[in-house]
């Protein structure tokens, strides 16, 4: 199964008016964006700071469903949920799949927008 849903990308592509040129500036900003919220949830994590988890997981939640990175979002739900309920049993785990994901969705939307 593809890290990125292109149906939702292409729904994305619709909404931007066909503008290729503006979903790749999305791709990159969300490219740039990403790593440094994944470091605050793994450092949220180690410093078992559910608050910090829940508004990383969060940030990235929406952003990543809008470009189609669907089990992505859901992970990322899944470790707000956590946050939000102060509950950190198991976020290690899904933070380990969490980072998993997040490099086939990058290798992903790479291959979309043609970065090396």
């Amino acid at each position: 199964m593809s890290p990125i849903d292109t149906q939702v990308l292409n729904s994305l592509l619709d909404m931007i008016g066909g503008e290729v040129e503006i979903l790749a500036d999305i791709i990159h900003t969300y490219l740039l964006e990403s790593p440094p919220i994944l470091t605050v949830i793994q450092t949220s994590v180690k410093n078992e700071d559910a608050d910090a988890l829940n508004k990383a997981a969060h940030q990235l939640k929406s952003s990543s469903a809008s470009l189609g990175a669907v089990n992505f979002s859901r992970l990322c739900l899944e470790l707000e949920l956590k946050g939000k309920n102060q509950n950190l049993e198991g976020v290690s785990e899904l933070v380990s799949r969490l980072n998993d994901e997040y490099k086939q969705v990058e290798i992903a939307l790479k291959q979309i927008v043609k970065i090396p």
